[in-house]
């Protein structure tokens, strides 16, 4: 299933002796070459920098670098890559907890580019000069692949063909999941579980943040909370329910703590200037930090999970990776100090600000410039100089050791910091966002711009981790969260709670709605993912992929899910409608809340103003294209589907490839895997329909199609076909 075109328009341009990150697949070969003959960029090197300036047209827009704030087009904004603890996420903000330097340009002449250098890079995009992107490294040791190709699924298809096919989870997680900092005890966490099978709403996983463990201590339990958690977990599964522990990065320091112990015993942490294991404090309090640059350190920790697989944990989130810093003693000690030498005073005016900048602990870039990591090959690297690698080396001992503790079963992971290549091991969410209208529309741009990056498997803590999230905005946000493939809600214990039923009567109501839409759809998506993930195209896409046009590269708050639907969430609050751009063909416009209810609308392409009262999402069915609903599940594995509901816009001739696989093992590896091609025609009396089925040591279950088709004249044809 998983051969990959090879590289027709890459060479690598080299300066120095870059640190290899493993972000590009050890198999690939490069032509390499001097930096100095790198097209389109002027290279200035000085006192050990790097300058590369390129000369932007009027009209050239520039897309990429995955995790970012701002526009889906980056014109305009200075943009760093440094993984960054940071919130709240703020127009102004540079960098978030992803360092992805991957960039396309288009325009009067395309090509796209990424720089591998494991640490701090500014982009500067038309910020300082309307016409100018300058990349400012400082350092002279760095690659940089040119994809030397206009067009952008050619240039996203050999960056992924250099980094590696994306991620492909379990299927179960492409069901929905619920999670709160926190659900402190399997009390708690049975009650959640049993409220969504009582009403009915459909659900697959539920998080479990820090409180679990013993006083924030990693690869532990609190057995008070969770009791017989083995016995706990396999009656969760047997409801349909997986239930996903974080796991932090930071060890505490303490004797007697067996993680500690190993790591203290086996000289797996870092260090600081004097040799010593570096100290700094997160949730357990004062910790030490595995060096993840060494294999062995990343085959220690990944062994770890093995106390949650024994016990049937089938998926980990994996937080605070990149590494977050809440701060350090002696900076601590200076701030104590200084605080209470300005409160002793008897007169304090201006100085009550000193006190807030005091304060300003939290992931100060100086704490990672005192530490230092050892490759390898027994180099001693400053971690400042590698720092974006970390959360990708836990990342990768982590999911190389899941594969070892669970044979043949696929994983569940996510890590929240990341580097260009880590999507190979795991998906991502997008950190810790806030209940606000700007952060769902940046939301979409963010699902955009990571599946350039690889990242198929991402999404955003749907509903916002932080502030308080309104009934419209929670209802707004569960509607795009339908079409992300990280469908998760997620918020913090200082916020109100934001289960479905959380809420109003109404509200609820189309929560569940939407809910079991995204169950009816998981076949499409599911089929669509998979196919994606083959032809290494962005699952989640915008309009310029596929048509042309000014029009389709102005829009950025519109894509295109599959090869055969386009979505226009609403975004801005008390909206009951939004405009949107219908390029080139006709469409069929299905105002979507029920499943069961598909009034469909023929619409011509131009641009419209669109009714959406609050229970209706627009989506949009491509002409001669098709798309497959089944019936809506509690849970992905509630029980085999047996019957498809096939809609089509057919005004001639339309196929949809229905994919299917266990869902579980890598079978499909080894293309153990159903496929059924559905072909439909129109002709002089009506709309034909064909299938033709195709097996590979996995049988479909699927006996029946239940056909609603359109044409160009918006007349409905019905049919069944037995299979």
């Amino acid at each position: 299933m998983m051969q990959h075109r090879a590289l027709l328009h890459t060479i690598c341009y080299r300066s120095g002796a870059p640190f290899q990150t493993n972000a590009v697949l050890p198999e690939i070969t490069v032509d390499i070459r001097p930096a100095a003959a790198l097209p389109y960029f002027t290279i200035t090197q000085t006192d050990g920098k790097t300058a590369l300036r390129y000369e932007l047209a009027r009209h050239d827009r520039v897309y990429g670098l995955g995790e970012q704030l701002g526009g889906l087009n980056k014109r305009g904004k200075m943009y760093r890559t440094y993984n960054t603890d940071i919130s709240p996420h703020q127009p102004h903000i540079e960098t978030l907890y992803g360092s992805h330097p991957f960039l396309f340009i288009t325009g009067e002449r395309g090509f796209g580019f990424f720089l591998d250098y494991p640490s701090e890079m500014m982009f500067d995009i038309s910020h300082t000069h309307k016409d100018i992107l300058e990349i400012t490294i400082p350092s002279q040791d760095f690659d940089l692949y040119l994809f030397d190709v206009s067009e952008p699924k050619q240039i996203v298809r050999e960056y992924l063909t250099l980094t590696g096919s994306p991620y492909i989870p379990p299927k179960w997680a492409f069901g929905y999941q619920q999670c709160r900092y926190s659900y402190p005890d399997a009390e708690t966490v049975q009650a959640i579980a049993t409220k969504f099978r009582e009403l009915d709403i459909p659900c697959d996983a539920i998080g479990m943040d820090i409180d679990y463990m013993v006083n924030y201590k990693v690869f532990t339990l609190d057995d008070d909370k969770f009791p017989k958690f083995a016995e706990f977990v396999a009656q969760m599964k047997t409801n349909g329910f997986r239930l996903v522990p974080i796991l932090d990065a930071g060890v505490k320091v303490e004797p007697g703590y067996a993680i500690y112990d190993e790591g203290k015993a086996n000289d797996y942490f870092c260090k600081d200037e004097q040799g010593e294991d570096f100290v700094a404090a997160v949730w357990p309090g004062l910790c030490h930090f595995p060096d993840f640059l060494r294999e062995e350190v990343r085959a220690w920790w990944g062994k770890q999970y093995r106390f949650f697989t024994d016990q049937g944990i089938e998926g980990f989130w994996n937080d605070m990776n990149e590494p977050a810093i809440f701060y350090v003693p002696e900076k601590m000690k200076q701030a104590r100090e200084k605080i209470y030498a300005i409160l002793s005073k008897d007169d304090i005016g201006r100085e009550l600000t000193e006190v807030g900048d005091t304060m300003e602990l939290f992931n100060r870039r100086e704490y990672f410039k005192a530490f230092s990591q050892r490759a390898d090959d027994g180099r001693v690297v400053n971690h400042d100089a590698v720092h974006n690698l970390y959360a990708f080396d836990m990342t990768r001992g982590t999911a190389e050791q899941l594969k070892l503790a669970m044979p043949g079963t696929r994983y569940f992971l996510l890590s929240r910091g990341s580097y260009a290549g880590l999507h190979r091991f795991s998906g991502i969410w997008t950190g810790d966002n806030s209940s606000w209208w700007e952060h769902l529309e940046v939301n979409i741009h963010m699902l955009i711009s990571l599946n350039f990056a690889g990242f198929f498997y991402t999404g955003a803590d749907t509903g916002g981790f932080g502030a308080e999230v309104s009934p419209e905005l929670m209802i707004r946000w569960m509607q795009l969260g339908m079409f992300s493939p990280l469908f998760r809600n997620h918020t913090w214990y200082g916020s109100r709670q934001q289960e479905p039923w959380s809420f109003d009567p109404e509200t609820t109501a189309i929560l569940r709605d939407v809910l079991r839409l995204r169950y009816a759809m998981i076949p499409y998506a599911y089929s669509e993912y998979m196919r994606a993930v083959r032809e290494l195209r962005p699952f989640i896409a915008p309009l310029f992929f596929e048509f042309s046009g000014e029009r389709s590269q102005q829009v950025e708050d519109q894509f295109l899910y599959g090869e055969s639907l386009m979505i226009a969430p609403v975004y801005t609050p008390n909206a009951r409608g939004r405009f949107v751009h219908l390029p080139e063909s006709r469409w069929l416009r299905w105002n979507a809340s029920r499943c069961e209810d598909r009034a469909m609308t023929v619409m011509q392409p131009d641009d419209y103003y669109v009714s959406a009262d609050i229970h209706e999402v627009p989506m949009f069915l491509r002409e001669n294209r098709l798309c497959v609903l089944a019936e809506p599940m509690s849970h992905v594995h509630e029980q085999p589907i047996r019957k498809l509901t096939v809609l089509g816009f057919v005004t001639n001739a339309a196929e949809f490839v229905y994919y299917e696989d266990d869902g579980a093992s890598y079978g499909y590896r080894d293309g153990q895997c159903a496929e059924l091609t559905i072909r439909a025609r129109k002709t002089a009396a009506g709309i034909e329909v064909s299938c033709e089925k195709c097996e590979h040591g996995y049988a479909l279950q699927i006996s029946e199609l239940a056909c609603e088709f359109y044409d160009e004249h918006g007349k409905q044809f019905r049919s069944s076909v037995t299979l």
